[in-house]
């Protein structure tokens, strides 16, 4: 039978993070994970040489004051600390996230040749970069693009494939793993493409396979295609981009095959121009209107004869219409740009949108003006709706790693530790929690910015569990919550009660009142709801911006995110939000809601 401290050890030893604490002077190395990183066999070095491995001031100055960091360990490694300060002795725990990092690299370079895809010419120069970010950037050799041709698909750019492949005209009612995932309009992975029936050889001693769709919504433009020699090795990260890459080529390829039928004659420029589900836009030298289509009057809610005549100023911020001036400049040079700006909607709404813009010249070669695809950017969000998949998946790997890790803090509380070793576990384990309630957060706050369908919420039973949940938090801060009951029905979801756990939770930790008062006011069409304290009020300093992400007081300890997500409900419902001073003392939030029921 295995002794205690036997126990205790093992378990130490097999958590997945190393473990270190900074305590008079020297530096107590926990675990043999943590020797490994740190590349030496002691269980106790100097402070000194503790610093001297992590190399960087910044960094210690974040972990002596227990804010979490990233850091480059050696060549090519990489770790991120979290921990706790307890009288400037420091616990924390190391975890590699070397591939993570490695990953948000790529994700960068996606990123690039993104912008530089949307500026692209034609296909030519938009496959190039496609096929130059898959061998450069992703390591993978064997690549093709095949191309819609009737009632096949053609391969139209390769890199790897044979003298036959390149002449490939796969139908569309045959064999292929291609042909599969073009029919389909879904990505494919065949970890060993000799056990496909369907696979056509196209890279000779190819063994594995992952194709995706090339396509804008449902109109299907080809298949981007990536072979590579061994059994299982395109990864699941580099998946993901390619994901991301196809997107964006059939995004460009919805743009360019808009402005190649725009050439093609004066009469079909017009038929295109104003049935495009984009919006188009043509500007003098001057930065005046001579034509928009229906489909961008519609995005600013103006007749087309209210915007045509007038200046581009008139729809904008004035910090927008100087970048729109300095692109211009650009115009004159013969440059196209694509890239984000703003427009202001009749009824005074912000609208991000991309542009991309080209100059125009005369029939002599003249210069004249600007012509632009202006694109509402939630239509061309693909890409970044697949990276956030991705960053879901880590925050989920995070999670569960987390629970493991506590699992082990579990069973150490559970032995007879000394008041020390009790003291160490327990502050690694709040680290524990206080990551997991981090992770909580940003999942809540994306759950809040998603579309769904509503349903009738009763307030008063939502507010009601939210008090129930913080009573005894309440209580022992020496506080009481005052609610006047209400009958009044929203439309809403579940997040709902985040909103008010975050008003009524940070007033009980960071107000340092007496009392907190909630109550609901029924109007016609809204439902306001006052969440009062009578404590110290809100920071000057942060009273402007207190709806941004991560802003906090300086003595707060949580994420920043509280706030915002807040913020991010109320908006997801139609509402609005305001936070003001109390007549005397504290704060009021002010929340109006659209009601629901009859």
């Amino acid at each position: 039978m295995m002794e205690m401290s036997d126990i205790i050890h093992e378990c130490v030893e097999n958590l997945p993070a190393g473990l270190f604490a900074i305590k008079g002077g020297e530096v107590l190395i926990l675990n043999e994970y943590m020797q490994k990183l740190i590349g030496s066999s002691e269980k106790k070095i100097p402070e000194e040489e503790f610093w001297k491995f992590v190399g960087n001031s910044e960094v210690k100055e974040k972990i002596m004051n227990g804010r979490s960091t990233r850091f480059k360990i050696g060549k090519d490694k990489w770790v991120e600390y979290r921990g706790e300060i307890n009288n400037r002795n420091v616990f924390g725990c190391l975890v590699e996230v070397t591939s993570h990092v490695l990953f948000d690299k790529k994700m960068s370079a996606v990123e690039r040749v993104s912008r530089e895809m949307k500026v692209a010419a034609n296909r030519d120069e938009l496959y190039s970069l496609a096929m130059d970010f898959t061998k450069d950037i992703l390591g993978y050799k064997n690549c093709a693009i095949l191309e819609r041709e009737g009632n096949h698909l053609k391969v139209v750019r390769e890199r790897g494939y044979d003298g036959k492949a390149r002449l490939l005209k796969i139908p569309l009612d045959g064999k292929g793993i291609t042909v599969h995932v073009f029919n389909k309009n879904e990505a494919r992975y065949v970890p060993d493409v000799l056990e496909a029936e369907e696979y056509i050889e196209g890279v000779p001693g190819a063994r594995c396979e992952y194709a995706v769709p090339v396509s804008f919504k449902e109109e299907k433009y080809g298949v981007f295609d990536v072979q590579n020699d061994e059994i299982d090795s395109i990864t699941y990260s580099d998946r993901i981009l390619f994901n991301t890459l196809a997107s964006e080529m059939a995004t460009v390829l919805k743009g360019l095959q808009t402005l190649e039928k725009l050439r093609e004659s004066e009469s079909n420029y017009r038929i295109l121009v104003e049935t495009a589900k984009e919006g188009i836009i043509k500007l003098d030298m001057e930065e005046n209107i001579l034509f928009v289509n229906q489909s961008l009057s519609e995005l600013l809610g103006y007749k087309t004869e209210e915007i045509i005549g007038k200046n581009l100023r008139e729809f904008t911020t004035e910090e927008q219409f100087k970048i729109f001036e300095e692109k211009t400049e650009r115009r004159k040079k013969g440059l196209k740009d694509s890239y984000e700006a703003i427009f202001i909607h009749k009824n005074g709404k912000i609208l991000n949108v991309i542009i991309s813009a080209a100059p125009f010249y005369s029939p002599a070669g003249k210069f004249e003006g600007t012509f632009a695809i202006v694109t509402d950017i939630t239509r061309i969000k693909e890409a970044e709706e697949k990276a956030e998949f991705y960053h879901s998946l880590l925050r989920h790997d995070i999670g569960n790693k987390n629970q493991i890790i506590m699992g082990y803090l579990e069973l150490l509380m559970e032995t007879r530790l000394d008041e020390e070793q009790q003291e160490l576990v327990e502050m690694a384990y709040k680290a524990i929690i206080s990551s997991n309630e981090l992770i909580k957060k940003v999942k809540e706050m994306q759950i809040a910015t998603e579309e769904h369908e509503y349903s009738q919420i009763n307030l008063d039973k939502e507010i009601r569990r939210t008090i129930d949940e913080f009573s005894n938090e309440a209580e022992k801060k020496g506080m009481k919550i005052h609610y006047q009951p209400t009958e009044s029905i929203i439309e809403g979801n579940e997040v709902i009660r985040e909103m008010f756990a975050n008003i009524i939770g940070n007033a009980i930790v960071h107000s340092g009142g007496k009392n907190i008062y909630v109550k609901v006011k029924n109007g016609r069409k809204y439902a306001t709801i006052l969440i009062e304290d009578d404590g110290k009020g809100i920071p000057k300093y942060i009273k402007d911006r207190i709806f941004g992400k991560k802003v906090k007081s300086k003595e707060s300890k949580g994420s920043g995110l509280g706030l915002y997500l807040v913020k991010t409900i109320v908006d997801s419902y139609g509402g609005e939000i305001r936070m003001k001073e109390g007549k005397e003392k504290g704060t009021i939030f002010e929340i109006k809601l659209p009601r629901g029921g009859k």
